[in-house]
């Protein structure tokens, strides 16, 4: 029986951030492993011409950049830093296996495995393609880096029947299918669906010849006030724009409102009422040209995909010939119920700063190392569940502002925060000749303690 300091469940993006810093943390011995063959986890389901909709800067692994930090030259997003692409991302995770973790001699990767549990410091995993049981020693602790796993199209099941002669198909086989029909339906309301259409515009398909099916509206954030680095006054005075909304907004929908006012938030359709946020970015270029898409059809949620027909909520809606009902309907990163992060012998991967996943598993892996007391480790990191919901966004910027303030008091933390290319405002403390930087930093000083007292009320 082999044995271990760390289990991870999971080498995904979480996971693997996890096990870097815990690495150049620690002298433990970690162990990954994951039911794929491969690290990288739901990228490795993506769909094709998938990106990251944030800017490669900050996302990864601490100790490796994604990227060359590029500014993108055209196109929608253009003057905006690089965003990889799936392939990118996947090459990148691969990359951190062979250069980072297998050369340290104190990292190893099993795919194949399927986790069955553990006890009394043993756990159980399955191989996948021999169903053989093996057993391994955990000295410490097992890392649960799926609990908030993402759902993609690749793998989900709808939540709606399909016929099997329907022309049905998830946004992955898109571009293998799309020379086959004429018309399009398009069957969801965040990202994924965003990025089919906007796919379907860039090959030249006439936005009539799409039908969006939205059951629900989104907020979405302007991607130009989430650029780092060179232009990390933006993220600043982004923050300064949530905080002072915060402070002084009347009830969510105002709180909203005063956001879209200066530019923070988007939506698709001024004439109807978000009730979805997820943190998803676009560009005000990218937001336009869906906007092209006249056709949305708001008849509830999908209930049934039929040959000639939609079945939804409050009506039915006919698919001529020649159409594809293309599914984008996956749940995306998970809104768990939160639990303690620390547990035992075990630590659940969460999200504490909204809207940074892999700054959140690397800044656990920094506590995890250097801290031994289980209540000091959650009361540095508690959960901070993803949002669904605007009431969501306000109860989830709250706990990030008052960790941040903890985190203050904390030397060492607040020194490896500053330090990390995870971090949103890496440079920032730098900066002090940057005119914007410093009046968004001051703006976001003093309006962030009315926003810590005024939006629970809201939420």
């Amino acid at each position: 029986m082999s044995i271990t300091d760390y289990l991870v469940v999971g080498a995904g993006a979480s996971g693997l951030a996890f096990a870097d810093t815990l690495l150049g943390e620690s002298d433990a011995q970690i162990l990954l492993v994951d039911r794929r063959g491969e690290v990288g986890g739901h990228w490795r389901d993506a769909y094709p011409f998938v990106q990251l909709h944030t800017p490669s800067a900050y996302y990864g692994v601490n100790s490796l950049p994604l990227g060359r930090d590029r500014i993108i030259e055209s196109g929608r997003n253009a003057g905006f830093y690089e965003q990889a692409t799936g392939a990118e991302v996947c090459a990148y995770f691969q990359e951190v296996l062979a250069r980072r973790l297998q050369p340290s001699g104190r990292a190893r990767f099993l795919g194949r495995r399927e986790f069955l549990g553990h006890h009394d410091g043993i756990a159980r995993l399955r191989h996948l393609d021999t169903g053989e049981v093996e057993e391994i020693g955990v000295r410490r602790r097992v890392v649960d880096a799926r609990y908030q796993e993402a759902s993609v199209p690749a793998t989900h099941t709808p939540s709606y029947s399909v016929d099997p002669d329907a022309a049905f198909a998830p946004i992955g086989m898109l571009p293998e299918r799309a020379g086959d029909f004429r018309e399009f339906v398009i069957i969801g309301g965040g990202k994924t669906s965003a990025d089919a259409c906007l796919w379907l515009l860039d090959n030249g398909i006439d936005p009539d010849r799409i039908r969006w099916v939205r059951p629900r509206e989104m907020w979405f954030t302007d991607r130009a006030g989430m650029q780092p680095l060179e232009q990390v006054a933006s993220i600043m005075n982004g923050l300064a724009d949530d905080a002072e909304a915060g402070a002084h907004a009347l009830d969510i929908v105002d709180l909203c409102h005063r956001l879209e006012d200066v530019g923070r938030l988007m939506r698709l359709d001024a004439a109807v009422e978000p009730t979805m946020y997820r943190g998803t970015m676009l560009s005000r270029l990218e937001l336009t040209a869906l906007q092209q898409i006249g056709n949305v059809i708001r008849l509830g949620h999908v209930e049934a995909v039929g040959v000639d027909s939609l079945r939804l909520g409050a009506g039915e809606m006919t698919v001529a010939r020649n159409t594809l009902v293309v599914d984008c309907s996956a749940r995306g990163l998970a809104a768990s119920p939160p639990v303690p992060i620390f547990v035992d012998n075990t630590i659940r991967l969460q999200q504490v700063r909204h809207n940074s996943p892999t700054f959140n598993a690397a800044l656990l892996g920094f506590i995890e190392a250097h801290r031994d007391d289980v209540a000091d480790k959650n009361r540095l990191a508690p959960p901070n569940p993803y949002a669904n919901t605007p009431r969501d966004m306000a109860a989830m910027f709250t706990r990030t502002w008052v960790i941040e303030r903890i985190w203050q008091r904390e030397p060492d933390i607040l020194h490896w925060v500053e330090q990390s290319r995870l971090n949103l405002l890496r440079g920032l403390a730098e900066r002090t000749g940057d005119v914007a930087a410093k009046v968004a930093a001051g703006r976001f000083v003093s309006q962030v303690a009315g926003a810590i007292a005024r939006l629970p009320q809201l939420a």
